[in-house]
């Protein structure tokens, strides 16, 4: 890695308070895209539109300003349109739940959106949708029905395990939006990373390749540094990108504003220790690489398996490079114009339980 961390040290002009979402945080990963995104994108729709996750076709015109679907599919380029479809589709699921959570946070029903917690949890471990389910429930288990034949025991339940853990991580954040305080600086990462739904991605990406990850090596010290590197890489560049809306908000979760009240300092040194930071975690995540090359030595690890490892870890890295560049010019969605009061981009209703205020 040529010098990130000088790069990353830089400010770019810009106005306040949006300067720091055009900020480039120079990371050492190739983005890759997929050849068929108009059909996934397209797929993506229909399934959203199905499922009533999108109402109608302003809706839908909106979504695909948003441009989710590259995103998602720089992870898993390789992988035909029904899976990749099925990536952004889970990406989708996860996104309108972050948006129903500020909007819960935002209008003071912080108790719908954990009763909204509740009931997914149930469906994702076996529950029944019924006649008063919304269409995240609906989404959720037709996402669990189509994933049911495409995975080993073993896969489902890393994946139920993963989105139970971003579940958790939504309940915990919401302990502090009910505060109006943020975590401290040393249990942010852990809690930023649990709720940012990107463990259930990797494993969909995992999935994309064909070949499980075997238990040695998904639970080996390496392999866990390079999931949970990525994972703080994404979200704290992320949290960057987006201060400039999470400070209008009042949002406490936020990386740049949790280490601005620990250190009591200037938004503008908060934004520089976090991006000094993701260079920290992009220099463990090289280490851990090299870490794991040597373990799959040591396991005696077919060549098919080790193929299909490499190709794992480069569509994770592929994702954290392209969401570096989403956050700054591929997507609308950190347009405050496209965010009305309730803290919901313009394409997604109102989903939470109960009556609205």
């Amino acid at each position: 890695m040529s010098g990130p961390r000088g790069d990353l040290a830089g400010h770019e002009a810009g106005t306040m308070p949006e300067r720091h979402r055009q900020r480039r945080i120079a990371l050492p990963f190739s983005v890759r895209r997929h050849p068929d995104e108009e059909t996934i994108q397209r797929s993506v729709e229909l399934w959203a539109t199905r499922h009533g996750l999108l109402a109608d076709a302003q809706a839908v015109r909106r979504f695909r300003r948003h441009r989710i679907t590259t995103l998602m599919t720089a992870g898993c380029d390789t992988a035909d349109a029904d899976m990749a479809a099925l990536v952004v589709e889970v990406a989708t699921l996860a996104f309108f739940l972050d948006d129903q959570q500020n909007n819960a946070a935002r209008t003071d029903r912080v108790a719908a959106y954990d009763l909204l917690n509740t009931r997914l949890r149930a469906v994702l471990h076996g529950a029944d949708v019924n006649a008063e389910d919304g269409p995240l429930a609906r989404a959720l288990t037709d996402i669990l029905e189509r994933l049911g034949a495409r995975a080993s025991a073993d896969w489902h339940a890393r994946f139920r395990r993963d989105l139970t853990l971003a579940f958790d991580g939504h309940l915990a954040e919401n302990v502090f939006r009910r505060k109006s305080d943020g975590p401290d600086a040393e249990g942010f990462p852990s809690l930023r990373r649990d709720a940012s739904f990107c463990f259930p991605l990797f494993d969909m990406f995992e999935l994309c390749q064909g070949a499980p990850v075997p238990s040695a090596v998904h639970d080996s010290r390496p392999y866990q540094v390079i999931r949970e590197a990525i994972a703080d890489i994404m979200c704290w560049t992320n949290d960057v990108h987006s201060l400039h809306m999470e400070q209008a908000a009042g949002e406490p979760v936020n990386y740049v504003m949790v280490l601005q009240r620990a250190e009591a300092c200037s938004t503008d040194q908060a934004v520089d220790e976090v991006c000094r930071r993701i260079g920290l975690r992009v220099e463990d995540l090289l280490s851990a690489r090299r870490e794991l090359s040597t373990l799959l030595i040591g396991l005696s690890a077919p060549r098919r398996v080790r193929d299909a490892i490499s190709r794992c870890v480069g569509g994770f890295e592929s994702w954290a490079g392209r969401m570096e560049e989403w956050d700054r010019t591929g997507t609308d969605r950190f347009d405050p114009s496209t965010i009305g009061a309730s803290g919901l981009p313009s394409y997604v209703a109102d989903l939470l339980p109960g009556p609205r205020n």
